[in-house]
């Protein structure tokens, strides 16, 4: 997160629900129990040791443990505020789909409005409830995007696509020239073979583990 730009001071968090590897089962703890980064440390600083379970003295809780919660099928969860995220999110048509990495990303775009800091159980609900059963990334308006994976691998590669796309609309706006938009089908046949073919995480992470090593 910090090698790629995606750290915001000591805020935002990354979490991953409490797995065994080799059995699928939840390490003896509930269902809805995970590991999440502490608050008042830069990304760069965090070692394993550093995680803490389903902190509550933490912000970012109230936005992880909602969406636990409501999507069993979510095994890790990011939360950023890039640059280019926060400008998509206060844009009112929000997100395009301009390029061929926005292809996995078609129908599974959600919003939610600006409730101010999260800091309430209703606000826990409204974001689970947001994104809703298929969801991959949450743009919260004016503040910045919440993106959900099968792994962490996913997560962290879906928020690398989430990115680099609001880059290119941002950078593709400010030309001034006609935007293409890719159409409707070729994205549903892109995502279709994206995801079958070159799902996120799947290949990427060997090479993002040896980038951080050396």
């Amino acid at each position: 997160m910090a090698r790629y730009g995606f750290d915001d001071l000591v805020w935002n968090h990354i979490s991953a629900r409490c797995f065994d590897d080799q059995t699928e089962d939840c390490c003896d703890l509930p269902t809805d129990s995970y590991l999440i980064t502490p608050g008042g440390v830069h990304f760069s600083e965090v070692r394993g040791d550093d995680f803490v379970f389903d902190s509550t003295d933490e912000s970012g809780n109230v936005i992880h443990s909602g969406i636990y919660a409501a999507r069993p099928d979510v095994r890790s969860i990011i939360h950023v505020h890039t640059p280019a995220i926060m400008v998509v999110s206060v844009l009112k048509d929000g997100f395009k789909f301009l390029t061929q990495d926005s292809a996995p990303f078609y129908g599974k775009i959600k919003y939610h409005d600006y409730g101010g800091l999260h800091s309430t159980m209703e606000e826990e609900k409204n974001i689970a409830s947001d994104l809703g059963p298929d969801g991959v990334a949450l743009f919260m308006r004016n503040h910045g995007a919440t993106i959900v994976g099968r792994s962490i691998q996913e997560a962290w590669v879906r928020t690398y696509y989430l990115d680099r796309c609001c880059k290119v609309q941002i950078e593709a706006m400010q030309t001034g020239g006609e935007i293409l938009h890719c159409p409707t089908d070729l994205l549903v046949n892109a995502a279709e073979q994206i995801e079958k073919f070159f799902p996120h995480g799947k290949y990427e992470w060997a090479a993002l583990k040896r980038l951080v090593d050396r």
